[in-house]
Protein backbone atom coordinates (compact mmCIF):
# COMPACT_ATOMS: atom_id res chain seq x y z
CA UNK A 1 0.00 0.00 0.00
CA UNK A 2 1.33 3.48 -0.82
CA UNK A 3 1.85 5.76 2.19
CA UNK A 4 -0.62 8.44 3.22
CA UNK A 5 1.27 11.62 4.07
CA UNK A 6 -0.43 14.75 5.34
CA UNK A 7 1.89 17.44 3.99
CA UNK A 8 0.07 20.32 5.71
CA UNK A 9 -0.60 19.78 9.41
CA UNK A 10 -0.02 21.80 12.57
CA UNK A 11 0.93 20.84 16.12
CA UNK A 12 2.21 22.79 19.11
CA UNK A 13 4.89 21.02 21.17
CA UNK A 14 5.05 21.64 24.91
CA UNK A 15 7.82 24.30 24.88
CA UNK A 16 5.86 26.74 22.72
CA UNK A 17 2.56 25.98 24.48
CA UNK A 18 4.19 27.01 27.77
CA UNK A 19 5.62 30.15 26.18
CA UNK A 20 2.26 31.14 24.66
CA UNK A 21 0.48 30.66 27.99
CA UNK A 22 2.98 33.02 29.60
CA UNK A 23 2.27 35.87 27.17
CA UNK A 24 -0.12 38.75 27.80
CA UNK A 25 -1.03 39.56 24.19
CA UNK A 26 -1.57 37.67 20.95
CA UNK A 27 -0.18 35.29 20.00
CA UNK A 28 -1.12 33.72 23.31
CA UNK A 29 -3.14 30.99 24.99
CA UNK A 30 -5.27 32.19 27.89
CA UNK A 31 -7.86 30.79 30.26
CA UNK A 32 -11.40 32.06 29.71
CA UNK A 33 -13.67 33.07 32.63
CA UNK A 34 -16.33 30.57 31.63
CA UNK A 35 -13.86 27.71 31.39
CA UNK A 36 -11.59 26.41 28.69
CA UNK A 37 -8.92 28.35 26.85
CA UNK A 38 -8.72 30.60 23.82
CA UNK A 39 -5.94 31.04 21.28
CA UNK A 40 -5.11 34.59 20.25
CA UNK A 41 -3.73 34.49 16.72
CA UNK A 42 -3.37 36.95 13.85
CA UNK A 43 -6.45 39.25 13.92
CA UNK A 44 -8.73 36.92 15.91
CA UNK A 45 -9.23 34.62 18.90
CA UNK A 46 -10.54 31.08 18.65
CA UNK A 47 -11.13 28.18 21.04
CA UNK A 48 -8.01 26.28 22.03
CA UNK A 49 -8.23 22.53 22.50
CA UNK A 50 -5.99 19.54 23.01
CA UNK A 51 -6.03 18.71 19.30
CA UNK A 52 -3.24 21.28 19.07
CA UNK A 53 -0.87 19.72 21.60
CA UNK A 54 -1.93 16.20 22.72
CA UNK A 55 0.56 13.84 21.09
CA UNK A 56 -1.19 10.63 22.11
CA UNK A 57 -4.46 11.93 20.68
CA UNK A 58 -2.66 12.99 17.49
CA UNK A 59 -1.12 9.56 16.97
CA UNK A 60 -4.45 7.88 17.67
CA UNK A 61 -6.16 10.16 15.16
CA UNK A 62 -3.58 9.36 12.51
CA UNK A 63 -4.01 5.65 13.17
CA UNK A 64 -7.80 5.94 12.93
CA UNK A 65 -7.64 7.73 9.58
CA UNK A 66 -4.80 5.69 8.14
CA UNK A 67 -2.37 8.62 7.93
CA UNK A 68 1.20 7.34 8.03
CA UNK A 69 3.06 10.65 8.40
CA UNK A 70 2.35 14.31 9.07
CA UNK A 71 4.58 17.19 8.05
CA UNK A 72 4.27 19.63 10.95
CA UNK A 73 4.62 23.40 10.68
CA UNK A 74 3.78 26.58 12.59
CA UNK A 75 1.51 28.64 10.31
CA UNK A 76 2.09 32.33 9.80
CA UNK A 77 -1.56 33.03 10.58
CA UNK A 78 -0.82 32.10 14.20
CA UNK A 79 1.08 35.38 14.28
CA UNK A 80 4.27 34.02 15.88
CA UNK A 81 6.95 34.35 13.20
CA UNK A 82 5.79 37.87 12.28
CA UNK A 83 6.20 39.37 15.77
CA UNK A 84 9.16 41.68 16.46
CA UNK A 85 12.35 39.66 16.55
CA UNK A 86 12.83 39.91 20.31
CA UNK A 87 9.45 38.20 20.76
CA UNK A 88 9.51 35.88 17.75
CA UNK A 89 12.95 34.36 18.24
CA UNK A 90 12.33 32.63 21.59
CA UNK A 91 8.93 31.44 20.36
CA UNK A 92 10.15 29.96 17.09
CA UNK A 93 13.14 28.37 18.82
CA UNK A 94 10.76 26.75 21.31
CA UNK A 95 8.68 25.42 18.41
CA UNK A 96 11.67 24.20 16.41
CA UNK A 97 13.25 22.48 19.41
CA UNK A 98 9.96 20.81 20.31
CA UNK A 99 9.22 19.61 16.79
CA UNK A 100 12.78 18.36 16.35
CA UNK A 101 12.35 16.29 19.51
CA UNK A 102 9.03 14.97 18.18
CA UNK A 103 10.71 13.91 14.94
CA UNK A 104 13.54 12.23 16.86
CA UNK A 105 11.04 10.27 18.96
CA UNK A 106 8.78 9.35 16.02
CA UNK A 107 10.89 9.51 12.85
CA UNK A 108 8.48 7.26 10.96
CA UNK A 109 5.41 9.40 11.79
CA UNK A 110 6.49 13.04 11.65
CA UNK A 111 8.61 15.45 9.65
CA UNK A 112 9.13 19.02 10.83
CA UNK A 113 9.26 22.42 9.13
CA UNK A 114 11.10 25.26 10.86
CA UNK A 115 9.54 28.58 11.85
CA UNK A 116 11.79 31.63 11.54
CA UNK A 117 11.97 35.11 13.16
CA UNK A 118 11.14 36.96 9.97
CA UNK A 119 11.57 40.50 11.32
CA UNK A 120 15.33 39.94 11.62
CA UNK A 121 16.78 38.57 8.36
CA UNK A 122 20.14 37.67 9.90
CA UNK A 123 18.50 35.86 12.81
CA UNK A 124 16.20 34.04 10.37
CA UNK A 125 19.19 32.73 8.44
CA UNK A 126 20.92 31.66 11.64
CA UNK A 127 17.80 29.91 12.92
CA UNK A 128 17.26 28.09 9.63
CA UNK A 129 20.82 26.79 9.70
CA UNK A 130 20.29 25.67 13.31
CA UNK A 131 16.97 24.02 12.44
CA UNK A 132 18.56 22.04 9.62
CA UNK A 133 21.11 20.83 12.13
CA UNK A 134 18.23 19.66 14.31
CA UNK A 135 16.91 17.54 11.45
CA UNK A 136 14.02 19.70 10.27
CA UNK A 137 13.05 19.36 6.62
CA UNK A 138 12.63 22.98 5.59
CA UNK A 139 11.13 26.35 6.46
CA UNK A 140 7.69 27.93 6.40
CA UNK A 141 7.36 31.37 4.80
CA UNK A 142 4.39 33.77 4.70
CA UNK A 143 2.41 34.11 1.51
CA UNK A 144 2.48 37.89 1.84
CA UNK A 145 6.22 37.79 1.09
CA UNK A 146 5.46 36.69 -2.47
CA UNK A 147 2.75 39.04 -3.72
CA UNK A 148 5.35 40.59 -6.03
CA UNK A 149 8.84 39.74 -7.22
CA UNK A 150 10.16 42.91 -5.58
CA UNK A 151 8.64 41.86 -2.27
CA UNK A 152 10.08 38.37 -2.56
CA UNK A 153 13.60 39.82 -2.59
CA UNK A 154 13.20 40.15 1.17
CA UNK A 155 13.41 36.36 1.56
CA UNK A 156 15.84 35.59 -1.26
CA UNK A 157 18.73 35.01 1.19
CA UNK A 158 16.73 32.15 2.73
CA UNK A 159 16.42 30.47 -0.67
CA UNK A 160 20.14 30.95 -1.20
CA UNK A 161 20.81 29.24 2.12
CA UNK A 162 18.38 26.42 1.34
CA UNK A 163 20.16 25.85 -1.96
CA UNK A 164 23.38 25.51 0.05
CA UNK A 165 22.26 23.33 2.98
CA UNK A 166 19.04 21.74 1.71
CA UNK A 167 15.44 21.83 2.81
CA UNK A 168 12.11 22.80 1.28
CA UNK A 169 10.22 26.09 1.34
CA UNK A 170 6.57 25.83 2.41
CA UNK A 171 4.63 28.97 1.48
CA UNK A 172 1.58 29.27 3.73
CA UNK A 173 -0.92 32.11 4.18
CA UNK A 174 0.59 34.60 6.58
CA UNK A 175 1.54 38.25 7.07
CA UNK A 176 4.84 40.07 6.94
CA UNK A 177 6.31 41.36 10.22
CA UNK A 178 5.75 45.05 9.54
CA UNK A 179 2.02 44.53 8.96
CA UNK A 180 1.14 42.87 12.29
CA UNK A 181 0.15 44.09 15.74
CA UNK A 182 -0.90 42.16 18.80
CA UNK A 183 -4.44 43.49 18.46
CA UNK A 184 -7.45 41.31 17.68
CA UNK A 185 -10.07 42.62 15.25
CA UNK A 186 -13.51 43.46 16.58
CA UNK A 187 -16.14 40.93 15.48
CA UNK A 188 -17.74 41.86 12.16
CA UNK A 189 -21.46 41.47 11.51
CA UNK A 190 -22.40 38.12 10.03
CA UNK A 191 -24.35 39.96 7.36
CA UNK A 192 -21.07 41.17 5.87
CA UNK A 193 -20.04 37.56 5.17
CA UNK A 194 -16.71 38.21 6.88
CA UNK A 195 -16.02 34.48 7.16
CA UNK A 196 -16.25 34.15 3.39
CA UNK A 197 -14.33 37.32 2.63
CA UNK A 198 -11.43 37.00 5.06
CA UNK A 199 -11.06 33.28 5.67
CA UNK A 200 -11.59 32.14 2.09
CA UNK A 201 -11.63 34.82 -0.60
CA UNK A 202 -8.82 37.03 0.75
CA UNK A 203 -6.57 34.09 1.57
CA UNK A 204 -7.10 32.30 -1.74
CA UNK A 205 -6.60 35.49 -3.74
CA UNK A 206 -3.33 36.10 -1.92
CA UNK A 207 -2.15 32.55 -2.61
CA UNK A 208 -2.92 33.09 -6.29
CA UNK A 209 -0.57 36.08 -6.24
CA UNK A 210 2.03 33.83 -4.63
CA UNK A 211 1.72 31.41 -7.53
CA UNK A 212 2.13 34.19 -10.09
CA UNK A 213 5.40 35.19 -8.44
CA UNK A 214 6.77 31.69 -7.92
CA UNK A 215 5.40 29.79 -10.93
CA UNK A 216 5.29 32.48 -13.62
CA UNK A 217 8.44 34.56 -13.05
CA UNK A 218 12.15 33.78 -12.93
CA UNK A 219 12.47 34.37 -9.15
CA UNK A 220 13.16 30.68 -8.46
CA UNK A 221 15.48 30.11 -11.44
CA UNK A 222 18.66 30.15 -9.30
CA UNK A 223 17.29 27.52 -6.88
CA UNK A 224 16.34 24.40 -8.87
CA UNK A 225 17.31 22.15 -5.96
CA UNK A 226 14.91 23.78 -3.47
CA UNK A 227 11.48 22.09 -3.44
CA UNK A 228 8.67 24.62 -3.01
CA UNK A 229 5.24 23.76 -1.60
CA UNK A 230 2.38 26.25 -1.85
CA UNK A 231 -0.65 25.80 0.39
CA UNK A 232 -4.32 25.57 -0.60
CA UNK A 233 -3.79 24.39 -4.20
CA UNK A 234 -2.07 27.66 -5.04
CA UNK A 235 -5.22 29.69 -4.49
CA UNK A 236 -7.54 30.18 -7.46
CA UNK A 237 -4.88 29.69 -10.14
CA UNK A 238 -6.35 26.43 -11.52
CA UNK A 239 -9.64 28.25 -12.08
CA UNK A 240 -8.22 31.43 -13.69
CA UNK A 241 -5.31 30.02 -15.70
CA UNK A 242 -7.44 29.84 -18.86
CA UNK A 243 -8.26 33.54 -18.51
CA UNK A 244 -4.52 34.19 -18.22
CA UNK A 245 -4.01 32.23 -21.44
CA UNK A 246 -6.76 34.25 -23.16
CA UNK A 247 -5.22 37.55 -22.05
CA UNK A 248 -1.79 36.47 -23.30
CA UNK A 249 -3.19 35.33 -26.63
CA UNK A 250 -4.60 38.82 -27.17
CA UNK A 251 -1.86 40.99 -25.66
CA UNK A 252 1.29 38.88 -25.98
CA UNK A 253 0.65 36.49 -28.88
CA UNK A 254 4.38 35.91 -29.35
CA UNK A 255 4.75 34.61 -25.75
CA UNK A 256 3.94 31.07 -24.54
CA UNK A 257 0.61 30.65 -22.77
CA UNK A 258 0.95 30.80 -18.97
CA UNK A 259 -0.56 27.32 -18.66
CA UNK A 260 2.35 25.99 -20.71
CA UNK A 261 5.05 27.79 -18.74
CA UNK A 262 4.07 27.07 -15.13
CA UNK A 263 7.06 26.19 -12.99
CA UNK A 264 6.53 22.72 -11.46
CA UNK A 265 5.91 23.55 -7.81
CA UNK A 266 4.14 21.36 -5.27
CA UNK A 267 0.69 22.43 -4.06
CA UNK A 268 -1.21 20.90 -1.16
CA UNK A 269 -4.96 20.35 -1.15
CA UNK A 270 -5.65 21.49 2.43
CA UNK A 271 -9.26 22.62 2.95
CA UNK A 272 -10.30 22.09 -0.69
CA UNK A 273 -12.80 19.62 -2.14
CA UNK A 274 -12.72 16.83 -4.73
CA UNK A 275 -13.59 19.00 -7.74
CA UNK A 276 -10.87 21.51 -6.91
CA UNK A 277 -8.34 18.70 -6.42
CA UNK A 278 -9.21 17.12 -9.78
CA UNK A 279 -8.86 20.50 -11.52
CA UNK A 280 -5.53 21.16 -9.81
CA UNK A 281 -4.25 17.77 -10.93
CA UNK A 282 -5.26 18.62 -14.49
CA UNK A 283 -3.60 22.06 -14.43
CA UNK A 284 -0.44 21.33 -12.43
CA UNK A 285 -0.12 17.59 -13.05
CA UNK A 286 -1.13 14.92 -10.57
CA UNK A 287 2.55 14.50 -9.70
CA UNK A 288 2.59 18.00 -8.13
CA UNK A 289 -0.46 17.79 -5.84
CA UNK A 290 -0.14 16.76 -2.17
CA UNK A 291 -2.70 15.58 0.32
CA UNK A 292 -2.90 18.11 3.15
CA UNK A 293 -5.45 18.74 5.87
CA UNK A 294 -4.47 21.92 7.78
CA UNK A 295 -5.49 19.92 10.88
CA UNK A 296 -6.57 20.95 13.47
CA UNK A 297 -7.74 24.19 11.81
CA UNK A 298 -9.69 22.18 9.24
CA UNK A 299 -11.25 18.70 9.37
CA UNK A 300 -8.62 16.13 8.41
CA UNK A 301 -11.18 13.37 7.78
CA UNK A 302 -13.09 15.59 5.37
CA UNK A 303 -9.86 16.55 3.57
CA UNK A 304 -8.86 12.90 3.25
CA UNK A 305 -12.28 12.04 1.85
CA UNK A 306 -11.98 14.88 -0.65
CA UNK A 307 -8.66 13.57 -1.95
CA UNK A 308 -10.09 10.07 -2.29
CA UNK A 309 -13.29 11.25 -4.00
CA UNK A 310 -11.55 13.35 -6.65
CA UNK A 311 -12.05 11.95 -10.16
CA UNK A 312 -8.55 10.64 -10.68
CA UNK A 313 -6.96 7.37 -11.73
CA UNK A 314 -5.70 4.99 -9.03
CA UNK A 315 -2.13 5.94 -9.93
CA UNK A 316 -2.91 9.64 -9.54
CA UNK A 317 -4.70 8.97 -6.25
CA UNK A 318 -1.63 7.19 -4.89
CA UNK A 319 0.66 10.04 -5.91
CA UNK A 320 -1.51 12.62 -4.18
CA UNK A 321 -2.06 10.48 -1.08
CA UNK A 322 1.63 10.23 -0.33
CA UNK A 323 3.88 9.43 -3.25
CA UNK A 324 4.46 13.06 -4.15
CA UNK A 325 5.15 14.06 -0.55
CA UNK A 326 7.66 11.22 -0.23
CA UNK A 327 9.47 12.54 -3.28
CA UNK A 328 9.36 16.14 -2.05
CA UNK A 329 10.80 15.21 1.35
CA UNK A 330 13.54 13.19 -0.34
CA UNK A 331 14.37 16.19 -2.54
CA UNK A 332 14.51 18.37 0.59
CA UNK A 333 17.15 16.08 2.09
Amino acid sequence: MPPVIDAHAHFLPEPIVAALRARGEAPDIRAEPGGGESFGIYRTRMPYGRAYDDLDARLARMEELGVDRQVISLPGLFGVDSRPADQALPLVRAFNDGIAELVRRHPDRFSGIAALPLADPAAALEEYRRARGLGLSGMILPGDAFVSVAGAERVRPLFELAAEIGGLAFVHPGPLPDTVSGAVDAPAPHSDSIVHRRVTVDIQNRMTEVMVTLALTDFLDPYPSVPVQVANLGGTLPFVIERMDHVYALRHPDQPAPSRSLRPLYVDAASLGPRAIALAAEVYGADRVLFGSDWPIFDDARCLDAARQARLTPTEQALIAGGNAERMLAEAG
